[in-house]
């Protein structure tokens, strides 16, 4: 990847900048206590079924399908097999793993040195999760300064990889892709997409978050 005439940076936050399998992991150890004796698996082996929980009605709340609230009491009606639960019997016994997941909220590994290294560019976050949510862990992360904006899929109408919520975020600051550079964690909702409008983008990945991020930094101040 080059630097060269990147102005602006576009970054993901979950599992970018906010270190959101951590607090997943977590959460999920204060959440399935009272609800161990549903399974014979232990711990470790019901987390990969979770994620999947997860990771199914998220596409479905990209999609439109469900809101924020809706795709979790859905995921936890799919995991404990309860499907006729009412909504405010799935926030009761979902509020465990919502608060855990708020007390563990921290940063990736050189994402703050990162974020002071590049203060000369405009940063605009690009993020998949709920507005309300994702501004908050800013704010607890200390973080919020550092961005002119916080493109969320309430403010672009799409989802990633729709390059609808991209080109949004592009157009608040009347950027050419050319002149950006995309930075997240998932290939085909982060890179792919930023790569065909034609900007430069970079993937980080868990174990190598700090070491991206401080080769980042040397090229953006040196471009």
């Amino acid at each position: 990847m080059s630097a060269s005439g990147i102005t602006a940076l576009l970054l993901d936050l979950d599992d970018t900048l906010f270190d959101d399998s951590h607090a997943t992991r977590q959460a999920f150890s204060a959440f399935i206590g009272p609800h161990a004796s549903r399974f014979s698996e232990a711990e470790a082996e019901l987390f990969p079924r979770w994620r999947a929980c997860v990771d199914r009605h998220w596409r479905r709340f990209e999609q439109g399908e469900l809101t924020m609230a809706q795709q979790r009491h859905e995921r936890l009606r799919d995991f404990l097999g309860l499907p006729h639960i009412s909504e405010d019997e799935a926030a009761r016994l979902f509020q465990p793993y919502m608060d855990a997941y708020r007390r563990h909220r921290r940063l990736t590994p050189g994402a703050a040195a990162f974020l002071d290294a590049t203060r000369h560019l405009v940063r605009i976050v690009v993020s998949n999760g709920g507005a309300e949510q994702q501004r908050a862990k800013l704010a607890h992360l200390g973080i919020a300064h550092h961005f002119r904006h916080v493109v969320t899929v309430e403010d672009a109408g799409a989802a990633k990889p729709d390059s609808r919520i991209f080109l949004h975020a592009l157009a608040l600051e009347n950027l050419a892709p050319e002149h950006c550079l995309m930075v997240g964690d998932d290939p085909e909702r982060d890179i792919e997409p930023a790569r065909r409008l034609g900007m430069a983008a970079c993937q980080v990945s868990h174990g190598r978050h700090a070491a991206v991020f401080q080769q980042l930094s040397l090229q953006l101040q040196n471009a």
